[in-house]
């Protein structure tokens, strides 16, 4: 079916992205579909205890590459979904709480995101 044939529908099997998720290509397929709360914790934290108002996402992914396994772009996905969630804000290539962000630390009890 064309897209141009019928103006009142379009089939979206007809419709292929010429480059789907092309930001995303050098995620690892974990990285990919999953929300990790223990990693998004740790982002906040680390963002949190800086000495700078801001950090960028190399900097993050350094400071936590001890304790996770996660590639920037790793990274770069869960300060995107907690940008989502209004707990982080993009600078430019830097990052900084949020209000929220400060509230959602403040209430966290520790340990809350163990074998999640």
């Amino acid at each position: 079916m064309s897209l141009l044939g019928t103006r009142n529908h379009i089939d979206c099997a007809d419709v292929v992205p010429v480059a789907p998720f092309r930001c995303m290509s050098y995620l690892r397929q974990e990285e990919i579909v999953k929300r990790d709360m223990n990693l998004a914790l740790a982002i906040l934290k680390t963002l949190e205890e800086n000495k700078s108002p801001h950090l960028s996402e190399f900097d993050i992914e350094s400071a936590l590459k001890d304790a996770f396994d996660v590639s920037n772009r790793g990274v770069w996905y869960q300060l995107n979904l907690l940008a989502d969630a209004n707990l982080v804000r993009s600078m430019g290539s830097d990052w900084r709480l949020t209000w929220d962000g400060h509230e959602f630390l403040k209430s966290a009890v520790p340990n809350t995101f163990e074998d999640t």
